[in-house]
């Protein structure tokens, strides 16, 4: 008898157990456009506790939830700065450009990661020819760097100097929950001081779909309005 097949082409390579899809049978739903599904209510207060934040926001992909964040922290005309394999960079349909107006500033990380120094290096003096720095995104973990991971002393240090550069920061988390288990910390000492993040469901954890964006209460409402934004303009096949 042949020992069966493990496919390990992808974390996204996932299927709903049985006791899920279960649950998702016998789930309690409500009209989500009025936030009356105490299901997805529940999932995002959970969220928002597990992670430190005040909100949570249920969205379809990852994506979505990165570009989300991306439109809420920045002015159009200005830069984000990442690590130049990120996800945001190399994978999301230069989505931060069609649907908030920045650009990507890149620069080599230490495995993937940002670190105090690169911020710094990144500063550039004010000219009113060019573009300023907005906001800084760190993956956690990082996905073409191999899977490394910012450890809690890492992920401070680098929120520090993007605060003292007057960087806003989000972190794409669509594998935090990796980086947790693998230091063994609470996932919200990886999140903490940040602006927001992303984390996602349909990985390792096997749900069918589905990411989560936390934030303060204020930018939730900054969140649902650019949702409803995109829906009317049609910009959702980007996210």
């Amino acid at each position: 008898m042949l020992a069966p097949v493990i496919d390990l082409r992808s974390d996204t390579v996932t299927r709903p157990t049985p006791e899920m899809r279960r649950a998702m049978a016998e789930a309690e739903v409500g009209d989500d456009v009025f936030g009356e599904d105490p299901t997805v209510n529940r999932l995002q207060e959970h969220a928002a506790e597990l992670l430190g934040f005040e909100a949570a926001l249920w969205v379809p992909s990852g994506v979505m939830g990165n570009e989300i964040a991306i439109r809420v922290l920045t002015e159009p005309g200005q830069e984000v700065l990442a690590e130049e394999r990120s996800h945001v960079v190399q994978y999301e349909l230069a989505g931060m450009a069609v649907l908030s107006g920045v650009m990507p500033r890149v620069v080599p990380g230490d495995e993937g990661r940002l670190t105090p120094e690169s911020v710094r290096a990144a500063i550039r003096p004010y000219m009113y020819l060019r573009s300023d720095l907005g906001m800084a995104v760190i993956e956690n973990t990082h996905n073409l760097a191999g899977g490394s991971l910012y450890t809690v002393d890492q992920t401070a240090a680098v929120v520090t100097a993007c605060r003292e550069a007057g960087l806003r920061v989000h972190v794409d988390g669509a594998r935090l929950w990796n980086a947790a288990v693998a230091l063994g910390v609470p996932p919200a000492d990886l999140v903490r001081g940040a602006d927001s993040a992303m984390v996602t469901l349909s990985k390792g954890l096997c749900a069918p779909a589905g990411s989560l964006l936390v934030a303060s209460k204020e930018r939730s409402q900054e969140v649902k309005a650019v949702v409803d934004g995109l829906r009317e303009r049609g910009s959702t096949e980007y996210l």
